[in-house]
């Protein structure tokens, strides 16, 4: 596809440009979590976007203050063993635990899956979800006024920055830790995948099977982010992949989607990772434009949602294999902040 990325300057509308409005904004906290301290969910094959109660499945996933738990097992068969899940724990302490020890973790193939013959070794995205739950906005929970959603990409106050504190472990398992972001062409605020809907994933951690192939590649990018309180510019730091996105504003029927994945030597399997959401944005908006002739995205395109989690599969990373998956992620904080920067966000 094209060269190495480059950030937009004001005069081509970069979304984290000039003239954006200043106005300070408090954090938007969604882990820790005071409010449901050692209550525990199970999602399994059966219950894959919402818990499993005594009577089958929930309605949706808990809401926590202003977030939302997504099991969001949108790609997990039914395996070897009915009584297999996905489970997350909130701690004592507030924090949340998200695990799995599964013997088999085969694709869903069934005609009610999501998306039958998906050709990827991803099984699922436990998450904590902060917006609307595409596909489900009567059950998303209200945001916070500090940072409302849906919202016109270029209204989203400047320097949007996302900071998370966490420890992954993948033991017989391909995963990657990431933010992921949900954006679409209207001002609806029932969002639901469709032509034209962008996925933004940034990738804080990943393992070596599960990096994305070669042929995806659309170049580098330059993000500003900071490890353990420590301040990197991210000049080239980022590869930048894209799938399913064709020009003049068209994707496949669920949508398209763009990674921004830290180079392997940049990778932070624990620690606090703070990342400048804006800044993504802002080149993803300038490669859809550069390389498919879409329109301006910061005008055009809605931000309904941003998440963070882990994606998992089987270890051999085969789109079809049946193969078990072990993981865990400690998710100890996670938080969003509006009129921000990298360097001094309020977020703890």
């Amino acid at each position: 596809m094209g060269a190495a990325l480059l950030s937009l300057a004001c005069a081509s509308g970069a979304i984290a440009a000039c003239g954006k409005s200043t106005q300070a904004h408090g954090p938007v906290t969604l882990v820790p979590s005071a409010s449901a301290q050692g209550q525990s969910w199970k999602w399994s094959p059966a219950c894959p976007f919402a818990p499993e109660t005594d009577g089958g499945c929930a309605p949706s996933g808990p809401v926590l203050g202003a977030g939302q738990l997504a099991g969001n097992e949108w790609n997990l068969g039914k395996g070897s063993s009915s009584s297999q899940s996905v489970n997350m724990t909130v701690s004592q302490a507030g924090a949340l635990q998200i695990g799995a020890d599964l013997a088999g973790a085969p694709p869903c193939t069934a005609s009610t899956c999501l998306t039958r013959q998906g050709n990827t070794w991803v099984r699922g995205f436990p998450s904590v979800l902060y917006g609307v739950d595409q596909c489900h906005a009567d059950t998303s929970p209200t945001p916070s006024p500090e940072l409302q959603l849906p919202a016109r990409v270029d209204s989203i106050p400047r320097d949007l920055i996302g900071r998370a504190t966490y420890n992954a472990h993948g033991e017989t398992v391909s995963y990657d830790v990431a933010y992921d972001l949900w954006l679409s062409p209207s001002a609806t605020e029932t969002p639901c995948q469709g032509d034209g809907t962008v996925e933004v994933m940034i990738w804080t951690d990943y393992d070596a099977q599960a990096l994305l192939p070669e042929a995806l590649k659309a170049g580098t990018t330059t993000i500003p982010y900071a490890v353990d309180g420590a301040f990197h510019p991210g000049e080239q730091a980022l590869s930048v992949y894209a799938n399913n996105i064709y020009g003049n504003g068209h994707t496949v029927p669920w949508g398209g989607t763009v990674w921004l994945v830290l180079n392997e030597p940049n990778v932070v399997k624990q620690g606090t990772v703070t990342v400048d959401i804006s800044s993504a944005l802002a080149d993803v908006g300038g490669l859809l434009q550069r390389n498919y002739g879409w329109a301006p995205f910061e005008s055009t395109y809605w931000l309904d949602t941003v998440a963070f989690g882990m994606e998992y599969g089987p270890a051999d990373a085969k789109p079809y294999s049946n193969g078990p998956a072990t993981f865990s992620l400690d998710l100890s904080s996670y938080c969003l902040q509006a009129a921000s920067t990298v360097a001094s966000t309020g977020c703890r």
